[in-house]
């Protein structure tokens, strides 16, 4: 064997082939991993962006479709309303037409039984007849007092002991609030309004709804449909001032002014039908 030749070793390092770099290439693959992850994330956020425009673009197209369905819905609904109407006033006016045709007709008949002279005489006789008989009921004098059988006879009259006893029980102690008494005074006054009115319902000289309404002739419907109103709601017995008196004598006359009320507002449409 030959003689060792000692070389010294950075020659043997500068002659040696190099080796793969092991930290460098660790540091590429993170950057690649990390450029792919970023694309993903790109291309993640590139498809929720479409995702959501292709959402709200079908969400304006359904609004819109809705708005066009609710504005022919309305148009028919326009459109439906205006034929009903149009079929109503064709049918007001066929019926105006019948009933011009059925007036002239009866007018005819009536004139040819008035030129042929058929029972004129007796006709005539018979309507100043009955204007004789209006006219006396109408003329007749109020009778000064009313039949055995009045059924709100006994109802009449001004209040008996008993019942001012029962007024006085409204009075409050000495420890009442203002509010207390202003409350007990408007209840009071409310009462004695109702009392007032109640007497003059059931007076004898109260013949007519205006007399008992205490108006005067000339009043208007809706003065007396306003009045009519206001009493029946004051003399109704379940009326909260009311009901503290129930079983009274007084409670007796309310309802006795209430039906009163009532029976005259109906004969007075009666008359007036």
């Amino acid at each position: 064997m030959g003689a060792a030749v000692d070389v010294p070793l950075r020659f043997l390092a500068k002659d040696a082939p190099s080796l793969p770099n092991l930290h460098k290439a660790t540091a590429d693959q993170l950057a690649a991993e990390h450029r792919k992850r970023a694309q993903q994330r790109q291309q993640e956020r590139d498809n929720l962006a479409k995702k959501q425009a292709k959402a709200k673009n079908a969400a304006r197209l359904k609004r819109e479709k809705e708005a066009k369905e609710r504005e022919a819905s309305r148009a028919k609904a326009s459109a439906s309303a205006a034929t009903k109407a149009r079929q109503m006033d064709k049918a007001t006016e066929e019926m105006e037409r019948q009933r011009r045709a059925a007036d002239e007709a009866e007018l005819r008949t009536w004139m040819r039984k008035v030129l042929e002279g058929e029972d004129e005489e007796r006709r005539r006789e018979a309507t100043a007849q009955r204007m004789r008989e209006k006219w006396r009921q109408w003329s007749a004098p109020s009778p000064r007092h009313w039949e055995p059988t009045d059924p709100f006879a006994e109802h009449r009259g001004e209040l008996d002991d008993e019942e001012e006893e029962e007024e006085a029980e409204e009075a409050l102690g000495g420890d009442a609030t203002e509010e207390e008494v202003q409350q007990a005074a408007a209840r009071k006054a409310k009462a004695r309004e109702r009392d007032q009115a109640a007497r003059r319902i059931l007076a004898r000289s109260s013949r007519t709804l205006m007399e008992a309404l205490g108006l005067h002739e000339e009043a208007s419907d809706a003065e007396v449909d306003s009045t009519v109103r206001k009493l029946l709601r004051l003399l109704h017995p379940d009326y909260s001032i009311n009901l503290a008196l129930k079983g009274t004598r007084r409670h007796q006359r309310i309802e006795a002014a209430f039906k009163r009320l009532n029976g005259l507002r109906d004969d007075a449409e009666a008359d007036g039908l």
